[in-house]
């Protein structure tokens, strides 16, 4: 408690339960509250390129400077276990004034995602489409769409993460077009690759996701369909030529892709390309889940993570293997290790 000096630069993935942390942390949210009793209470979500954790900080905690999100802070505190989960007790906390990008978690492999985006634009055969596509995806949008989250928790919640999570989206209906060639493929990817473009207007993204007041009043679902409306009007008032019932199909495809009322989408998927948006939609985010569950859970020798309470589950972290000529050959195995 005591202790002066640097903060240090400590991995959060490396911090064991029941030790001390004094380390430098991007703020990558913040709650105030007060408990029944009227005690003041601070709830922080911490990140580095490591991962991210839970910090409390009590009235007894003394604090330098102002916390906000998106901001570095140095941290001096406990660690434990609450609910199953790995959170920081803090004793101290300072505001610094630093660069929060070397915190900053991003999709790998950016340049090389640039090209397999442009590479499916590229592969819309339909002129209606290609040409609106096109438009939409403009160098001035391209800058701010590569840069940011899907999501501001739940899954590809870092710079490039939307990047990410549309190409996967994409690459995933396109895949499926060609076990059901009744499918308009063309239709499904382009639907794929606007499905989420709200999202660039409903977060406000700098060193960490928030939402901005269109993003907390109408939500990225409605805004992109009032985007794509709006392009669709330009290349009209120029002349061009987009067919009615094209504009409602896409439009359709983004506002159903969430698939249930309950949600978030104001409609169900009904017609298979948008049925097949949805599901593809979902799948991904969710894989994306269940391996970040077990990643960041991999230095715990138990089989099955701490209970989730988001999700309502635990996740099995064992991966089976074959190998060897001997058909009975066959182990588990958990980070590289062959266990009993």
């Amino acid at each position: 408690m005591d202790k002066k000096g640097p903060f240090l630069v400590r991995e959060l993935k490396m911090i064991p339960s029941g030790k001390q942390v004094w380390g430098k942390y991007l703020i990558l949210d913040k709650v105030e509250r007060r408990t029944r009793d009227g005690k003041s209470v601070i709830n922080l979500r911490l990140g580095d390129l490591s991962g991210e954790i839970d910090a409390v900080a009590w009235d007894n905690c003394t604090i330098a400077g102002v916390l906000e999100v998106g901001k570095v802070a140095g941290v001096l505190g406990d660690t434990s276990t609450y609910n199953g989960r790995l959170q920081i007790t803090a004793r101290r906390l300072k505001s610094l004034e630093e660069d929060p990008l070397p915190y900053q978690k991003s999709a790998a492999g950016l340049e090389h995602l640039k090209l397999q985006f442009q590479d499916l634009i590229a592969s819309l055969n339909d002129p209606y489409l290609k040409k609106l596509i096109t438009r939409i995806f403009s160098d001035s949008f391209l800058e701010e769409f590569f840069r940011a989250p899907a999501a501001r928790r739940i899954h590809h919640q870092y710079a490039g993460g939307l990047l990410e999570h549309t190409i996967s989206v994409a690459s995933l209906c396109r895949q499926t077009c060609a076990l059901y060639p009744e499918l308009n493929q063309d239709l499904t990817v382009a639907g794929a690759l606007v499905h989420d473009m709200g999202k660039v207007e409903e977060l406000n993204f700098k060193a960490a996701a928030e939402y901005t007041a269109a993003g907390r009043m109408l939500g990225h679902i409605y805004i992109g369909s009032e985007m794509l409306a709006g392009h669709i009007n330009q290349l009209r008032s120029e002349g061009e030529t987009f067919p009615e019932q094209l504009e409602l199909m896409l439009k359709h495809m983004i506002l159903s892709h969430h698939g249930l009322l309950e949600f978030g989408s104001p409609v169900k998927p009904l017609y298979p390309e948008a049925f097949l948006l949805h599901m593809m939609d979902n799948l991904d985010a969710k894989m994306h889940v269940f391996w970040n569950k077990i990643k960041d859970d991999e230095d715990n020798p138990d089989d099955f993570t701490p209970y989730d309470n988001m999700f309502g589950q635990h996740y099995y972290k064992l991966r089976y293997r074959y190998e060897g000529e001997d058909e009975n050959a066959t182990f588990l195995e958990r980070n590289g290790e062959q266990t009993d």
